[in-house]
């Protein structure tokens, strides 16, 4: 894992974004370009400032998540030549930072995920009854 590291940003909410290279020959002489970017957020009472939670729903959060969530965001492009494989990563990269690095690196965002992670898991449940 550690060689596919592409690069790791230290946000301004105290979180690592890291940023993954998973590109993959898938001819001698193309690929498939992909781009994860992850966040690695522990569940923590201090991330939810914005609507502090009762000690009762911050035991069902975990109950529930565990006691971390992972945000994800992967991106992929299909049969990029050889020579131009890095080129394309890096827009890729550069997409991603302009549309989303700003939001990821929130001060609520953390906290938000969270909440949006335990509710769908929620829903989840619910269906399964």
């Amino acid at each position: 894992m550690e060689k596919m590291i592409y690069r790791k940003i230290e946000l301004e909410n105290n979180h690592t974004l890291v940023l993954l290279d998973l590109s993959r020959k898938i001819t001698p002489d193309a690929y498939v370009v992909i781009m994860k970017a992850n966040i690695e957020i522990k569940i923590e009472k201090e991330l939810f400032f914005d609507d502090p939670l009762s000690d009762f729903k911050f035991q069902d959060i975990l109950a529930k998540l565990g006691d971390k969530v992972v945000y994800e965001y992967k991106i992929e492009r299909n049969f990029i030549m050889d020579k131009d494989k890095e080129r394309v990563f890096e827009a890729l990269v550069k997409t991603f930072l302009d549309n989303l690095g700003q939001y990821v690196a929130k001060p609520n965002f953390p906290g938000k995920f969270i909440l949006k992670k335990y509710k769908d898991r929620i829903k989840k449940l619910d269906k399964k009854v």
